[in-house]
């Protein structure tokens, strides 16, 4: 199993910087700031993930700011990028 972190795509950069509770975070004003934010003051990587037993196989998404705060987890669930409480 590949457990190696990998770089977001362009694509994946955007539909998570459209996400309004990501842009309310990070204080962002649109999706076009977000991205540079992303781009440039967020850690963020993505993991080809499994969980043990039933329960998550996908991507797994990982995002921290420049604090040593929780991370912010994001997984797909039917298609749509959710935020993990």
């Amino acid at each position: 199993m590949d457990t190696k972190p990998k770089a977001l795509t362009t694509k994946e950069i955007k539909e998570i910087a459209a996400m309004e509770d990501i842009q309310q975070m990070w204080g962002a004003e649109n999706a076009a700031e977000m991205e540079e934010m992303l781009d440039t003051q967020v850690y963020a990587v993505k993991f080809k993930y499994q969980s043990g037993g039933p329960g998550y196989i996908g991507d797994l998404y990982i995002l921290v700011g420049d604090t040593p705060d929780e991370p912010v987890r994001l997984i797909r669930t039917k298609g749509t990028l959710q935020i993990l409480d």
